[in-house]
């Protein structure tokens, strides 16, 4: 017998011109270009980070990219970093090799990226630094970037314009500050929390939790942190739908323990709702006009505490389609209430919290949609 269930998100209130490349400035007696940076704000106490969470404390090597332009030749750029790797010394510090030298009334801008301290590489994306347009339309580029199970990483971009290059004097031997950058994510990072509500009897058990069929492969652009997204298809042109595991972070599943309370000076027994919580994964800001995203679980229903074959009373596979609309550095929690009993499901509901930041990501926000889930 099929029974349907039903998924409801709720939304909450609440991140022409001609180019040289590689020119290391030699004869040029200027004190070197160095940098520093910081994330948007410090953890919050009880924040946990997974693998893969760029934090003020896990973040330790970014790649820059670079040019500048002399007065009256905005139309000529020259580029002075190009991927370079800047990493965190032990004193807290940022150093890089290959050391580049202010050119004085040269006007620099910089442009960085981290994505868990891995260098894109043309594997999981292109990074490059648009110089062959007008001087308002440069910026730092990733194009091909694979956003799944494959690779799922935060990735934080940051860029800093308009630094003139100061001439060293006889009285300041250091004219120009390390360039500051202030990194701010880029992606949409996710998770979900399962509570049961299950008569107390009756044990619930969520695995395999998974979003399917989403839009895996995007190009960015530094410029007002713009996305474009698509699903990767194969030689034929037919989809490859990507899919992406949703892990959970401590317990499996939802469990049910038990504690006596008095009612009325009689005990009883009562199994209060437990909460589990998925580990946090990131996907490419999109906002779906259709009802093609899927996400899937398996649900097994045990009565009793004992999770065996004897006490098992059924199971169902999960699949469930909406439109989500994820916006760029958003933190989305969505709150899934397996509610009713064995003989008489009632609807599952599925909304999103309304205290869901993690360091410094925005809580994100969806439109009310009610979602038709089908269990085989």
């Amino acid at each position: 017998m099929k029974t349907s269930f039903y998924f409801l998100a709720l939304s909450a209130l609440a991140f022409s011109a001609c180019t040289s490349e590689e020119v290391v400035d030699v004869g040029v007696q200027g004190n070197p270009i160095g940098f520093e940076n910081a994330l948007l704000k410090q953890s919050r106490a009880g924040d946990q980070a997974k693998p893969g969470d760029l934090t003020n404390s896990s973040f330790d090597k970014f790649l820059v990219y670079g040019y500048y332009t002399m007065k009256d030749q905005s139309n000529n750029p020259v580029q002075v970093f190009s991927g370079e790797a800047v990493t965190k010394k032990a004193d807290g510090s940022w150093g890089y090799n290959n050391t580049r030298f202010w050119v004085p009334d040269a006007n620099y801008c910089f442009f960085a990226y981290s994505c868990a301290d891995i260098a894109l590489d043309n594997v999981y994306g292109t990074v490059g630094l648009s110089l062959n347009v007008g001087e308002s339309e440069r910026q730092m580029t990733i194009s091909g970037f694979r956003c799944d199970q494959t690779h799922n990483h935060d990735l934080i971009i940051a860029q800093s314009r308009n630094h003139v290059g100061q001439a060293i004097t006889e009285g300041n031997k250091t004219p120009n500050a390390n360039v500051a950058l202030k990194f701010e994510h880029v992606l949409t990072k996710i998770d979900a929390v399962f509570t049961s509500e299950f008569s107390g009897e009756y044990d619930i058990v969520i695995k395999d939790v998974k979003i399917v069929n989403f839009r895996n492969i995007g190009s960015f652009a530094s410029n007002g942190t713009k996305w474009t997204a698509e699903r990767e298809t194969n030689s034929t042109g037919a989809i490859i739908p990507a899919s992406l595991q949703l892990p959970f972070s401590d317990i499996e599943g939802v469990a049910n323990a038990q504690e006596t309370e008095g009612v009325n000076g009689v005990d009883r027994v009562k199994r209060p709702e437990k909460k589990a919580k998925t580990g946090s994964v990131y996907v490419i800001p999109y906002s779906y006009s259709q009802n093609d995203v899927q996400i899937t679980f398996s649900l097994d229903i045990y009565k009793g505490s004992e999770h065996t074959p004897a006490n098992f009373v059924m199971g169902r596979n999960m699949t469930g389609t909406w439109s989500p609309n994820w916006e760029v550095g958003k933190y989305y929690t969505y709150n899934i209430r397996l509610t009713g009993t064995v003989t008489n499901l009632q609807p599952i509901v599925f909304e999103t919290s309304k205290d869901m930041n993690l360091d410094d990501w925005t809580p994100g926000g969806s439109t009310a949609t009610d979602i038709s889930f089908s269990a085989n």
